[in-house]
């Protein structure tokens, strides 16, 4: 394990508190060298930098020796998910704020000098910032939510409801003991960061928005940086996380998380419908029916404007299975017929 013992927090006559960096790995030996170079060409003079490798196969202790920067600390832990992993390093954390980083993504140089001062000037827990999505092999990019961040200012709880829509963990800074009084942690399991941000947006008061760009989602292959598995199990675990994210969600909020449920959660899996057997099929319609009957008082049919989403949603509030898979494999065709009509092209 390699750290830093000599701690500075000033300069230029300005204290500058320790940021811990936590990079969790898990066989990514390709994409690590990258990322903590980016970190190296960071401007913040004070950081701990924990590499947590979470039971991988191929370990990557020979590349932070290589790095031979005392600032590094390195961690091997069994396997245990990138939730846990990173609840690991809020706990084992020597600075006063942390910041999470993927193994496979990069930050910019002025990312937290950006983010440090301005939770000092405004005495903040949380400061968040811009996202870029990047594709790794033709470097176009794209901005997360750009509209939430046109400009530098406060977010209080009164005005939260459109930041529910940023559900990333990784484009955030946070006041390490404010997530252990307010136990505010990962929970095990798929939408870690969608259960995680819920739980910050609804417990901490203030949260300060910057315009900076901070953080760098590195895109790869078909257009995702982690694969997600479209199993029928996939489903119901991912179910589950919705079903734990609902007591976090305001009132106000829950039409629009309905209708999200509808136009991205489960369309995940009605374009894969035709690859199902009858059984699968007969097991996600009734946990979905399930979830959107026990909420049908939140529908508000005009957020899900696509013809063939609208009816599945119809056909689940209704219980009625028949329409409901016979709607799904029509949607399903046709998306598998569009995605065939653009690789010809």
């Amino acid at each position: 394990m390699l750290h830093k013992n000599k701690e500075s927090t000033h300069m230029t006559g300005k204290y500058q508190p320790k940021v811990t960096v936590l990079v969790p790995c898990y066989n990514t030996t390709t994409t690590l060298p990258a990322t903590l170079k980016s970190i190296q060409r960071s401007e913040y003079p004070h950081l701990d930098v924990m590499i947590v490798d979470d039971g991988s196969v191929d370990t990557v202790e020979a590349i932070i020796k290589e790095f031979a920067d005392p600032r590094f600390r390195y961690f091997w832990k069994e396997n245990e998910g990138l939730g846990l992993t990173r609840n690991f390093g809020i706990n084992n954390a020597l600075g006063e704020f942390i910041f999470f980083l993927d193994s496979d993504d990069e930050i910019y140089p002025d990312t937290l000098t950006n983010m440090v001062a301005y939770a000092l000037e405004n005495n903040l827990d949380v400061v968040s910032g811009v996202t870029v999505r990047r594709n790794f092999e033709t470097g176009l990019e794209s901005e997360w939510y750009r509209s939430l961040y046109k400009t530098k200012y406060i977010n209080t709880r009164q005005k939260r409801l459109g930041q529910f829509d940023d559900t990333l963990s990784t484009n955030k800074l946070y006041r390490v003991q404010m997530l252990k009084d307010k136990n505010i942690y990962f929970e095990e399991g798929l939408y870690e960061d969608k259960l995680f941000t819920a739980k910050l947006y609804s417990k901490v008061d203030n949260i300060g928005i910057i315009d900076n760009r901070v953080y760098v989602w590195l895109i790869y292959g078909a257009g995702t940086s982690i694969t997600t598995s479209k199993s029928v199990d996939n489903f119901k675990g991912r179910q589950t996380a919705i079903d734990n994210l609902w007591q976090y969600i305001p009132e106000l909020r829950k039409a629009y998380q309905i209708a999200y449920y509808m136009n991205s959660d489960l369309l995940i899996y009605l374009r894969e419908f035709y690859s199902y057997n009858e059984e699968e099929k007969a097991e996600i319609f009734e946990t979905a029916k399930t979830f959107i009957q026990k909420n049908k008082k939140y529908i508000y049919p005009r957020l899900v404007p696509a013809s063939l989403n609208r009816a599945c949603l119809d056909a689940l509030a209704a219980g009625n299975r028949e329409k409901f898979i016979y709607t799904a494999d029509i949607l399903s065709k046709l998306y598998q017929d569009e995605l065939k009509a653009k690789a010809k092209v």
